[in-house]
């Protein structure tokens, strides 16, 4: 059994943003977020980003979601629907009621803690919707914005995964931090 993203309300994002699920027609916007040379170098792609990556990996996003294997939003300011961010639960796992977080805003909104308004938005949809027990998140020790994103929305720190990915412009191998949230602790925090 899989996930349909169909029948799902959209995760309630604060003002001024909202969210819709990813469509074949935001695929230009997004590859413009991800083609900024800063943000493709904190998600770990090859500086310049070749379109044609993107557009693999976009239309893998479209699939997965078709295939009931993860859900993709685009973000966007209430006023303009052009991407603003992008925003998943992905690798979900039914049987073990668990899944990642992954997102992306654009260089434009960087250091204006957006992540930290929009994060507990995503986490109510996964324990909520998805019926989730646990949510992942992956960060590469050189993103201290994502962390902190993560720790001030409740993710514990678990470990650290040592040389996990090759660094996609020539830099070694990438230490990344693995961090969780389980839905009992999720719950603990909206009652305090």
């Amino acid at each position: 059994m899989s996930m349909s993203y169909v029948t799902l309300p959209l995760p309630v994002v604060p003002p001024p943003f909202r969210v819709r699920v990813l469509t074949p027609e935001d695929m230009d916007g997004v590859i413009a977020l991800y083609s900024n040379p800063d943000v493709a170098r904190s998600l770990n792609f090859t500086v310049p980003v070749l379109r044609e990556t993107l557009v693999q990996k976009l239309t893998g996003d479209l699939e997965a979601m078709r295939q009931g294997k993860g859900i993709r939003w685009v973000l966007s300011r209430d006023d303009d629907p052009a991407p603003a961010g992008y925003l998943t639960l992905f690798n979900w796992s039914q049987k073990d009621r668990r899944a990642e977080v992954g997102y992306m805003v654009g260089r434009a909104l960087w250091g204006q803690r957006v992540m930290t308004g929009v994060l507990p938005a995503l986490l109510r949809f996964g324990f909520e919707h998805l019926n989730l027990h646990r949510i992942e998140g992956m960060v590469n020790v050189r993103n201290s914005a994502s962390f902190k994103a993560l720790t001030r929305a409740g993710f514990q720190q678990e470990g650290v995964l040592r040389g996990y990915q090759v660094d996609a412009n020539g830099g070694g191998f990438n230490d990344i931090i693995l961090l969780a949230l389980l839905e009992d602790a999720w719950r603990a925090s909206l009652a305090t």
